[in-house]
């Protein structure tokens, strides 16, 4: 009888948006547009404002990759802020891929806090005017992310075209993510033999002289190294980093 198949989650996707001004229209198409691609999907919910900050933090260290949809408004909302800047922290360590979304807002007014964007923002620094790294973490985690690809509105339009547009990237991250960790059985044994060969060659040579004892020296030196590299290969195959 064949064992069952592990169950496997499927790829998360973070999406950072202020609730407010775009939950009941935009993001429910996208998430369903997402989750039509068989992608499991997190968004606050209306008392994300009560949300514990480890809890969302856990959340998006969770999840392959964030949609930061920036809009007028994402800067008044301080939960909007503190997930962008855990995002950033993700980001920094390769732990997390971010897809920056302009959703009726210019790149320019979001990497240089302007418009009406940049004046919501000059409201939480005045309402912060106390606490300069955190209004320091803020700018930096948002100019940061906003210097990335992304997509945007006036390109796309803020309907359907949009939606279509992030999920095709989201895809494309995540393929592209797949392709780069994939190690196939020829790759493990052609790394671990090569590994063996130049190992066991350099390291037996220096320590013996006669052929006999290099040839044994080789064999017993090259048989640990080749259960260490397949190990390694196999722990990297199993566990790819995301």
């Amino acid at each position: 009888m064949a064992e069952p198949r592990s169950y496997q989650r499927p790829p998360q996707v973070f999406i950072s948006f202020h609730g407010d001004e775009l939950r009941d229209n935009f993001i429910r198409y996208l998430v369903w547009g997402l989750r039509d691609e068989r992608l499991n999907v997190f968004i606050d919910r209306a008392e994300a404002n009560k949300r514990d900050i480890r809890n969302l933090s856990t959340k998006i260290e969770e999840s392959n990759i964030a949609d930061v949809i920036f809009s007028k408004r994402y800067t008044e909302s301080e939960m909007c802020l503190n997930e962008h800047q855990k995002m950033h922290e993700h980001v920094k360590k390769s732990n997390l891929k971010v897809i920056p979304v302009f959703y009726d807002v210019s790149i320019s007014d979001v990497k240089n806090l302007e418009g009406e964007f940049g004046n919501h923002f000059e409201e939480m620094r005045m309402k912060y005017a106390n606490d300069p790294l955190k209004i320091l973490n803020w700018e930096d985690s948002l100019s940061s992310i906003a210097e990335r690809t992304g997509l945007t509105s006036e390109e796309h339009g803020m309907g359907l075209g949009l939606v279509m547009a992030i999920v095709k990237a989201v895809k494309s991250e995540l393929t592209d993510s797949s392709e780069r960790r994939k190690i196939t059985k020829g790759q493990v044994y052609v790394l671990a033999s090569a590994a063996v060969f130049i190992f066991s060659l350099i390291v037996a040579r220096l320590l013996c002289t006669d052929v006999k004892v290099y040839k044994a020296v080789k064999c017993f030196l090259g048989f640990p190294v080749l259960v260490g590299v397949l190990h390694q290969l196999y722990c990297l195959k199993k566990h790819p980093n995301r």
